[in-house]
């Protein structure tokens, strides 16, 4: 049997230097928007979760991290990286990470916190349970729904079915005089829907407009009796987001 050719020092030196790619950076900023803290492990993936544990996030990278990341401030981070045009990784050991700019050699040194000063994400099971509704939900439309909430100042965000007509709005729950701005469900399946009784048909499942800090692009969701809801990025095909529905 011929040995497997040794790695060089120079290619092990290699796998300690990367660039972040745009995208990479577009989801740690999004990341840091649920929760200021995360640690990312080695490997090329990377998952969050919101401080009330009522959102978590996780993802697939291009860039295989080489060692394990606990960062207590994220934002400060991405701060650090945005003082380099061109920011190039450097991970000499387990406890910093080297950021440099090889046409300026500008360079600064960020070192990752305790482990445990960030809260681990319990396992996980990504397979909902108790499905009642899917649906598309296209960027256009969460654009406008953000908008509308922004404009009438309300915080509930509701999913309703009503005689066979489905639709998406922002309202303020507790006032039944309440702004209400709503839009046409797509593309509405039911979980078994031989099964599906008039009860089934007739639904109303809410979430806190807060709540919905998802990355720009188009979504398949999924809500469960659970009450609990799976965002589907259909703009980056591993980006999902679990989000917990209101009362």
């Amino acid at each position: 049997m011929t040995a497997a050719p040794a790695t060089s020092n120079a290619q092990l030196e290699s796998l300690k230097t990367l660039k972040l790619s745009k995208q990479t950076i577009g989801f740690l900023k999004n990341f840091s928007q649920i929760n200021k803290s995360i640690s990312i492990k080695r490997g090329n993936f990377i998952d969050t979760m919101s401080v009330n544990k009522n959102i978590i996030a996780y993802t697939d990278i291009k860039e295989f991290i080489p060692t394990d990341m606990a960062i207590y401030d994220l934002p400060l981070f991405l701060g650090a990286l945005s003082l380099f045009e061109t920011p190039t990784l450097h991970f000499p050991d387990d406890k910093k990470v080297v950021i440099f700019d090889a046409a300026t050699k500008a360079k600064t040194t960020y070192y990752y916190s305790d482990p445990s000063m960030i809260g681990a994400i319990p396992e996980f099971d990504p397979n909902l349970p108790e499905k009642a509704i899917e649906f598309d939900l296209p960027q256009a439309d969460i654009a406008s729904l953000m908008q509308a909430a922004r404009v009438y100042g309300v915080e509930d965000l509701c999913v309703q079915g009503y005689n066979g007509a489905y639709s998406v709005c922002v309202k303020d729950k507790k006032n039944d005089t309440s702004n209400v701005f709503s839009l046409p469900l797509r593309k509405v399946l039911f979980a078994d829907p031989s099964k599906t009784t008039e009860d089934d048909r007739n639904f109303n499942f809410s979430f806190k407009v807060e709540n919905l800090k998802l990355i720009e692009g188009t979504y398949h969701v999924c809500i469960s009796k659970k009450k609990i809801a799976n965002f589907y990025s259909l703009t980056y095909s591993s980006l999902n987001y679990f989000i917990a529905l209101e009362p």
